[in-house]
């Protein structure tokens, strides 16, 4: 009888261990298989349910670990972004210099990314402003390739799409060069010097006039 007894305890505490493991498989770690503290009654199963004991705790532990780390990443990457996107609307602000006149000075290296970006932002402020001129400058703009160049040939079809006109300022000699060079095709499109020169061509189409004020 006793050995009977033994046997459906031995049954018992092995059914209990397959509970707990599967307990902890499923990511509850704070499940513990109860032990007897008295040495002496310690067997051989004792030593299997404190190792189990001690491996769901390390378990729970790393797993613990591994989320406050993955929070900590989620919340970097969240900061990045928050600054990348801040960094773009500083480098490419998109200014009313004048009624019905906006100035995109695009400054640094254009990616297709950031190209899209300000390309959408710029029809919606002149769908939203009803700009008749937008001026894009590209003194600050370092380099110019293919891609950079296609792009922007498409931003000023797309501006002239929504009725308003679109000059070119700022081209640099060294930039000049590299357009020809790749046989970009820049004779529909308005091209000038600076952008103060661009500014007096946006007011010659809005026939407005400058007049300058005489010092006494």
């Amino acid at each position: 009888m006793a050995k009977t007894k033994g046997i459906a305890d031995l049954e018992s505490r092995i059914e209990r261990m397959e509970e707990i493991l599967s307990v902890a498989a499923c990511g509850d770690f704070g499940v513990q298989i109860e032990t007897d503290t008295d040495m002496e009654k310690a067997d051989a199963l004792t030593a299997i349910e404190t190792g189990i004991n001690l491996l769901i705790s390390d378990m729970g532990e790393e797993v613990r670990e591994s989320t406050k780390k993955a929070d900590e990443l989620e919340e970097k990457l969240n900061l990045i972004e928050q600054q990348r996107k801040a960094i773009e609307e500083l480098s490419t602000p998109i200014i009313k210099i004048w009624e019905r006149v906006l100035v995109l000075p695009l400054i640094g290296t254009l990616d297709t990314r950031r190209s899209q970006r300000l390309t959408e932002a710029l029809l919606t402020d002149i769908a939203t402003t009803q700009t008749k001129v937008t001026i894009l400058d590209i003194t600050g703009v370092p380099t110019v390739d293919s891609a950079v160049a296609n792009h922007i040939l498409k931003t000023v079809a797309a501006v002239q799409l929504l009725g308003a006109e679109c000059v070119i300022t700022g081209i640099r000699p060294e930039v000049a060069q590299t357009m020809v060079h790749l046989g970009v095709d820049l004779s529909g499109v308005e091209t000038l010097s600076t952008l103060a020169e661009g500014l007096k061509w946006a007011f010659r189409s809005l026939n407005l006039r400058m007049v300058e004020e005489q010092k006494a």
